[in-house]
């Protein structure tokens, strides 16, 4: 290994492990760690090295001398007498094998589904999960009103979700591989994930909702660079179409429906957080102003009850709030609800006739408020929950009865679903325009 590196020596002995074409699993069980550990030391090892992928980071560490691999080395050692070696020797077997191996992998990384990394570790923390460290999730207990159903296919934080009448759909948001464009459907009568079509552009933070049986993605983060683009999807035929964009980019916006038209709400415009609403109106495709927030936020939770819609907590720009602010779309005015009893920023939130739910939210690795507001009363009170310590940016929806819960960051990015039986009677999904 040549002085200039700035890897650890860990850091360089799991660079050489990945360039003789071990996994993380293979790498763990070698040196005796953990594979959390290696991933780690991985992604550590990618951001120090300005690459994107295991593959250029092999090529990369050989031609830097960092590591050595039989009949790869570039190493320079003190020149020796000339000796009249077998032209073949440069190309044994094993020199092909491995060159075959870098090359089928550039092959399956070239057309993997969903979009690399982009970035986004140099984004502004609040808008990002990429760069935490992974530890390993707290175990789960057993509480009751709380069950486990069938975990998202692709484990990811920080996605777009919205129920139509064919399902609840979860588009993009973000895992160890980047920024995705990911688009999975869960039938809850079956418990089943179905994937569909992937939204155009890879992206998280977006805002999701449902409108005259479509689906409209707005917004979002792609990499360091927020999104002002309008992606509709048609159920039906499976085939994404482009709509009037946001006056502005916005990633970590609200977006909701309410009689026939769309409301985006707050969001980070790459310089500021933002406090301007917008309501689209599908008929003249057009983004018309709205009154603003009281305060600019982006990342908060969100709730549609029968009087209006619940923005609760977010993000600033700075730190995590608390305030709870209500608009009432009909009138277009604002006024505020009792505060959550923490600060909150990447909650999941969800209503049904008579409560609104906050689970989920909160920084790094700090325990995440498992709330109950109770619309009758004005109060707040606390849920028993079945997991302990971090868990934000996940997705939630009021299904039935039930209260779903997936996905989020939780010491790694997480597919899990839980549920959570609010109530004995039937609502149906609260989100309008479905």
């Amino acid at each position: 290994m040549t002085n200039d590196s700035p890897l650890t020596r860990r850091e360089t002995e799991i660079l050489g492990l990945i360039a003789q074409g071990l996994s993380n699993d293979e790498i763990a069980q070698q040196l005796h760690i953990s594979p959390n550990t290696v991933k780690v030391h991985v992604r550590n090892i990618f951001e120090k090295m300005g690459v994107q992928s295991r593959t250029e980071a092999s090529i990369e560490a050989v031609k830097r001398g960092w590591v050595e691999l039989p009949g790869l080395s570039m190493e320079r050692e003190t020149p020796q007498p000339p000796s009249w070696q077998p032209l073949a020797d440069p190309f044994s077997p094993w020199w092909w094998g491995v060159l075959g191996g870098i090359l089928i992998l550039a092959l399956v990384m070239a057309f993997w589904p969903t979009q690399t990394f982009y970035g986004a570790t140099d984004a502004p923390a609040f808008t990002t999960d990429i760069a935490l460290p992974i530890s390993q999730p707290s175990p789960r207990v057993d509480v009751a009103r709380w069950s486990l159903l069938s975990p998202m296919p692709t484990a990811r934080s920080r996605a777009a979700a919205a129920f139509l009448s064919d399902g609840w759909h979860i588009v993009g948001g973000e895992n160890s591989r980047g920024d995705l464009d990911v688009h999975e459907v869960y039938n809850p009568g079956w418990d089943q994930w179905v994937t569909t079509t992937p939204r155009p552009v890879a992206a998280r933070g977006a805002g999701a909702a449902g409108l005259d049986g479509r689906l409209y993605v707005v917004g979002g983060c792609n990499g360091t660079t927020p999104l002002k683009r309008t992606d509709v999807f048609d159920p039906d035929s499976g085939i994404w179409q482009v709509a009037a964009p946001l006056p502005r980019p916005l990633c970590g916006l609200g977006l909701i429906a309410w009689q026939g038209s769309l409301y985006a709400f707050g969001g980070w415009d790459g310089t500021r957080v933002r406090e301007e609403v917008y309501r689209f109106e599908p008929q003249t495709g057009t983004w018309v102003p709205r009154a603003a927030m009281p305060e600019a936020r982006a990342f908060m939770g969100m709730a549609v009850v029968d009087d209006g819609v619940y923005l609760l907590g977010g993000s600033d720009g700075q730190e995590q709030r608390a305030e709870v602010w209500v608009y009432r779309p009909t009138e277009d005015t604002w006024s505020q609800a009792p505060s959550m009893p923490r600060p909150s920023s990447g909650l999941s939130a969800a209503a049904d006739a008579g409560s609104i739910y906050v689970i989920g939210g909160g920084e790094g690795e700090e325990d995440y408020p498992r709330e109950r507001f109770d619309l009758t009363t004005q109060s707040w009170s606390t849920l028993d929950a079945p997991r302990k310590g971090p868990w934000h940016h996940a997705s939630a929806m009021m299904i039935g009865p039930n209260l779903h819960i997936v996905g989020g960051w939780g010491g790694d990015f997480l597919a899990i679903h839980e549920v959570y039986q609010a109530s004995h009677l039937l609502f149906l999904p609260t989100q309008r325009g479905q």
